[in-house]
């Protein structure tokens, strides 16, 4: 059995009952009205393959068949886009659009504000392996930074 010196009895019996009277003095705080946090709502449609569950895609797509991205610009701001692996990197002009034929499987694609930070929206629309990137300003502090082309077809945006 281990003894302690008589000064650490002394200083546990105190930081008993200091930590005591904290309990105590928390009991008695009056409830306060509930806070309200904003939180974000994913809008759009999900893939017709969404189950209940984090990390579902926002569309799919046929990773057999060739695959056509066509990003339009409507934030009011210059935009910068490409491939991660630095093919197409290109500026898109406010209300323009530019498109990249035959994206690989396994691609991220970047969109960002040039001049000023902004917050950024993308909406996905697929048809026929057609993936129409519709990129738009957002309120708030975080916003979308990159498309991602899964192998299994899947389209994520983070």
């Amino acid at each position: 059995m281990t003894k302690f010196p008589n000064i650490f009895q002394a200083f546990l019996l105190t930081g008993c009952f200091g930590i005591g009277s904290i309990f105590l003095s928390l009991s008695s705080v009056k409830a306060q009205d509930p806070i309200d946090i904003p939180v974000p709502v994913i809008q759009g449609t999900p893939a017709q393959t969404y189950t209940p569950g984090a990390w579902q895609p926002v569309a799919r797509i046929n990773p057999n068949q060739p695959v056509t991205v066509t990003i339009l610009n409507q934030t009011g701001y210059n935009l910068e886009t490409g491939l991660t692996t630095g093919k197409t990197n290109t500026q898109i002009a406010p209300g323009g659009s530019f498109t990249i034929n035959n994206v690989p499987v396994n691609s991220d694609i970047v969109i960002n504000s040039i001049a000023r930070a902004a917050v950024l929206d993308y909406r996905i629309d697929v048809q026929d392996n057609l993936v129409n990137v519709t990129v738009k300003t957002a309120a708030g502090v975080a916003g979308d930074n990159a498309i991602n082309i899964q192998d299994t077809g899947a389209i994520y945006i983070y």
